[in-house]
């Protein structure tokens, strides 16, 4: 064994050497790096070893049948892509492998081209697979650099941080004016000054203290939106000296504005320099700067503010798109399932019947033209759900707007989904308001949504479990509306669930640990009609088990007021 290579291999898995020799002369135009085994119960141990795209496998192996092996390698690689090799044609075993999730299943003597073609779907959809996981990957490398982003921004984003910052400021103007009083006002959407950080004056003082513009030193610079040097105020005759003399011990003081981007925001104040000297235009000048270096650290706190709030803005965005991203990976993955299952069925009822047609009886070939009948019906209705989910979210499709009774709607649901619901011993409660109002809508796209809900109902119910309908009048806001309830018995949907279950290709389970129905098309359907009704979906409480979905549908009057509103 070596080391894993950049180039994935193509394993051959069959105890006979003559085989292995000849699978590997047909592979050598693909140029892709060829393994061979005689025996399949190391394969884990191989896979571990050795980056594999393609496994052809004998399904008769002396150590381990293949099927067992190729339940091993769809265990421990998914992507991997296993073709089955027999000597013999045995339907039984072919439609084994199938559901195994084996990519073909090939007869011997193949034929050169029959391998060839193999072996190219099977590296084809070896890196389909691997892109889909990559692409699941770099989304959730993305969120984590936001996630890393916020944490960034987060240390300026808090008010705390903000004072933090004015405090610091003022420390670093006492510490370079050398004043015994310093303090740093801002102007408010009241229009005045309030003390936002102070140094040497009481907690009373700085809480109380509001300053108009015009109205002493601090409010001469708001006024003007020039700085003010007084050497001495006793001398100058444009301010009064405070009475007792408690902030002025040397009767000169210093303020200068602060501007961010050209607009006026602040003033800062010093006095009693601790020298006992009066300011100077050095001491003018240092605290301009200061001032500038103040707007300088405002305006990046306001800009990391911003960054901040741009970041959640693209996280939440980006959430979206990684919960898009992963529900269309998963569209993918299911239709995949959905879609390629009948179509192997199709495909391989087909080949049974041309293959030993001469062997079949006529009511063998009539079973096997009604499975492909039945597959083909299941194939319509899921391509039919997805291009009307589509065509209804693009609004391209043409409502016929009336009013109409729901009863009818469920009757006729009721009658369709009625031999299945035989099948499963499923039990019908209809409880339906008297007088009960006509809704209003487009019949025939309300029935289909109606539909979508009794076949979650049916599917995820238990045998013998209830399928109830309830509908009543019920008033929300002063209008109308019909309020209609459906419950199943069996699988419970969480309340949680609400905010994501209504949304396009969601679906019940884990695709990784289990498969879910369908493709996740249904609940999304029944939204986008409730909501061009302007009516409303939701999950509802179940005291037990079962899951009940809830709908208010208006009236045609409510429909019009809400159109109006």
């Amino acid at each position: 064994m070596t080391e894993k290579s950049l180039t994935p291999a193509i394993l051959l898995i069959d105890d006979a050497p003559l085989i292995l020799d000849l699978l590997e002369d047909i592979l050598e135009p693909l140029e892709y790096p060829v393994l061979r085994s005689e025996s399949g119960s190391g394969i884990t141990k191989m896979l571990d070893q050795e980056k594999v795209a393609v496994v052809f496998c004998d399904v008769s192996l002396p150590d381990i049948h293949g099927v067992n092996v190729l339940r091993m390698i769809k265990q421990h690689t998914p992507e991997i892509q296993v073709i089955m090799i027999s000597g013999q044609q045995d339907f039984d075993v072919a439609r084994q492998v199938l559901r195994e999730r084996a990519l073909d299943y090939l007869v011997k003597p193949f034929s050169q081209e029959e391998v060839l073609q193999a072996a190219k779907l099977g590296i084809s959809s070896y890196f389909q697979a691997v892109h889909q996981n990559e692409s699941r990957l770099e989304a959730q490398r993305r969120m984590a650099d936001l996630i890393l982003l916020k944490k960034v921004g987060e240390t300026a984003s808090s008010g705390n941080g903000l004072q933090e910052l004015f405090d610091q400021i003022l420390d670093s103007i006492v510490h370079s004016t050398g004043v015994d009083v310093a303090s740093l006002m801002l102007l408010k959407d009241d229009g005045m000054l309030h003390i936002a950080a102070a140094h040497g004056l009481t907690p009373e003082i700085v809480g109380s203290v509001k300053v108009a513009s015009g109205e002493g030193i601090s409010g001469h610079v708001l006024a003007t939106g020039e700085a003010v040097l007084v050497p001495n105020i006793d001398q100058d005759g444009r301010f009064k000296r405070l009475e007792g003399g408690l902030r002025y011990k040397n009767q000169s003081l210093l303020s200068v504005p602060i501007y961010v981007r050209d607009e006026f925001v602040g003033v800062i104040n010093v006095n009693n320099k601790k020298s006992g000297e009066p300011f100077d235009l050095e001491d003018q000048n240092l605290l301009v700067a200061i001032a500038n270096q103040v707007s300088l650290a405002m305006e990046n706190f306001e800009l990391v503010n911003n960054l901040r709030q741009q970041a959640l803005e693209l996280e939440r965005t980006n959430e979206d798109l990684v919960r898009v991203n992963r529900a269309r990976t998963r569209l993918v993955c299911n239709l995949s399932h959905e879609l390629k299952t009948p179509l192997t069925s199709i495909m391989g009822y087909i080949d049974l019947s041309l293959t030993f047609f001469n062997k079949l009886s006529e009511e063998e070939v009539k079973d096997n033209l009604l499975q492909v009948h039945g597959e083909g019906k299941r194939l319509e209705r899921l391509i039919t759900g997805m291009l009307r989910l589509f065509s209804i979210e693009s609004e391209r499709e043409v409502w016929r707007w009336k009013s109409f009774g729901v009863p009818w709607s469920i009757a006729d649901s009721f009658q369709y989904f009625n031999s299945k619901m035989n099948e499963r011993n499923l039990v019908a409660e209809i409880n339906i308001q008297d007088d009960l109002p006509e809704i209003y809508g487009d019949q025939e796209k309300f029935g289909m949504a109606f539909n979508s809900l009794i076949d979650n109902a049916v599917k995820f119910n238990r045998d013998g479990g209830r399928v109830k309908i309830t509908a009543t009048v019920e008033e929300l806001e002063g209008l109308e509306y019909v309020h209609l309830q459906v419950f199943n018995d069996g699988q419970t949907v969480p309340i949680k669930a609400h905010e994501t279950i209504f949304d396009s290709y969601t679906q019940l389970g884990d695709i990784d640990t289990e498969k879910p129905h369908g493709v996740g098309i249904g609940l999304a359907l029944v939204k986008v009609v409730v909501d061009r009704m302007r009516g409303d979906i939701f999950l509802e409480e179940v005291t037990d088990e079962g899951t009940c979905f809830g709908l208010m549908l208006p009236t045609e009057n409510t429909y019009n007021r809400l159109l109006n509103c």
